[in-house]
């Protein structure tokens, strides 16, 4: 096999496996990886396919199921948001915007490591969390990272860690499926990203599968804490790739 598509998979399956431990991080590993590799306008729509299929596999072997009624709420916010993203980023400094995004996700995610019991935040309903999916799809259309309200919003919402990953997984796969749908009406998804994604589909399956199976066996502060770790290297990545 040709190295090149021996790199492809060998960053395909890391990322597939961090993502099937955490639920999420799947876009952070492999586009610091595979943008070395791949140029631009293909990386996008693949490492959108590629994460959607590393997220239905592992979403598929957790035990808890994605509540419609939980999960709804940050979808209608989420699809509200990213076109408000868009239409955003022409008038605002992109790279100063996610230093900024960066330095206070690094602040943040520091703090709540060093914490021995995390706040909770029983208040708000069904609206502050269609809030907070409106923030995350404003924060993707924007930046490409829509992750981290999310995330935050539902570690801090006192749910056990298998309702907290169901509930942004299934709020990821919906953005995703947005996304793709307009990756693939632009004709953004051609033949190169199908031949890549068709390279890596089985060592993202099978190493997001393993990845659930070391999941089960954390703990829910243990789950915490790799949330906050993994947020807090996205946040570093952002200030990074800003300076």
């Amino acid at each position: 096999m040709d190295s090149f598509f021996i790199q492809v998979i060998l960053v395909a399956t890391l990322a597939g496996f961090i993502q099937g431990v955490s639920g999420f991080a799947f876009a952070l590993v492999a586009t610091s990886l595979w943008a070395w590799m791949i140029e631009p306008q293909v990386l996008a729509p693949t490492v959108i396919m590629a994460s959607l299929l590393g997220q239905l596999t592992s979403l598929s072997s957790i035990k808890a199921r994605p509540s419609f009624e939980r999960t709804m709420p940050f979808l209608i916010g989420g699809a509200i948001g990213v076109p408000g993203g868009v239409l955003l980023l022409p008038l605002l400094d992109a790279t100063a915007f996610r230093v900024s995004i960066g330095v206070m996700l690094v602040i943040y995610c520091s703090v709540m490591l060093g914490i021995r019991e995390l706040p909770v935040i029983r208040a708000g309903g069904k609206p502050a969390d269609g809030g907070i999916g409106l923030l995350a799809g404003v924060l993707g259309g924007a930046t490409g990272v829509p992750g981290p309200p999310v995330i935050l919003w539902c570690a801090l919402r006192g749910w056990d860690k298998a309702s907290q990953r169901a509930t942004f997984q299934s709020f990821f796969i919906g953005l995703q499926l947005l996304i793709l749908g307009v990756y693939v009406m632009t004709g953004l998804v051609n033949a190169r990203s199908l031949q890549l994604i068709l390279v890596a589909a089985l060592p993202i399956m099978i190493s997001s599968w393993i990845g659930s199976r070391v999941f089960r066996r954390f703990t829910d502060r243990d789950f915490q804490k790799v949330i906050f770790g993994l947020l807090l290297i996205s946040g570093l990545a952002l200030v990074s790739s800003g300076l």
